[in-house]
């Protein structure tokens, strides 16, 4: 298990990396298409149009990536921060280990949140919102293989306790 925890450690260093040198757009347009095939259910029944004509940032702040969001028809889209002085009405930002945790279950956004590890800032209430949709998200829908790697990396992240 160590031998094997090492190996995703690697693993997520080197994407981490790679991901830091590639150009932004095509990563943000890949996150965005991956969520609309995960929440098409929810984008459909309208359980995001809190998102309608707002701009919502996701930070993941140990590896300097940002997603902009927004939200047109059923779908979402990926915003260009054109300026920086241009910013999204709420953001939510945290390292990637600890969205790792999240999208796998083994932590409560709202944990997180009271122990700052998750950030929510601009309108609070947006990103509250956006949190709490995400969070009720049936993650049985994630395909099985998927999951397994999701949470083999969030353990293999995870804080080590003393």
């Amino acid at each position: 298990m160590r031998m094997h925890s090492n190996v995703l450690r690697t693993g997520f260093r080197l994407g981490v990396t790679v991901a830091k040198r590639l150009p932004s757009r095509p990563l943000e347009l890949a996150a965005v298409t991956m969520l609309n095939r995960q929440l098409a259910e929810e984008l459909i029944a309208g359980e995001f149009d809190f998102l309608d004509g707002r701009q919502l940032d996701i930070a993941v702040t140990d590896l300097g990536l940002q997603l902009r969001i927004g939200k047109r028809a059923a779908s979402l889209v990926a915003l260009p921060r054109a300026k920086p002085e241009c910013r999204a009405d709420a953001t939510i930002a945290a390292c990637a280990a600890d969205f790792l945790a999240i999208v796998s279950g083994r932590e409560d956004p709202d944990t997180l949140f009271f122990q700052r590890r998750l950030t929510i800032s601009g309108d609070t209430e947006l990103g509250l919102t956006a949190k709490n949709r995400l969070d009720a998200i049936d993650r049985g829908r994630i395909p099985p293989a998927l999951q397994r790697a999701i949470r083999a990396m969030a353990e293999s992240l995870a804080p080590r306790v003393a």
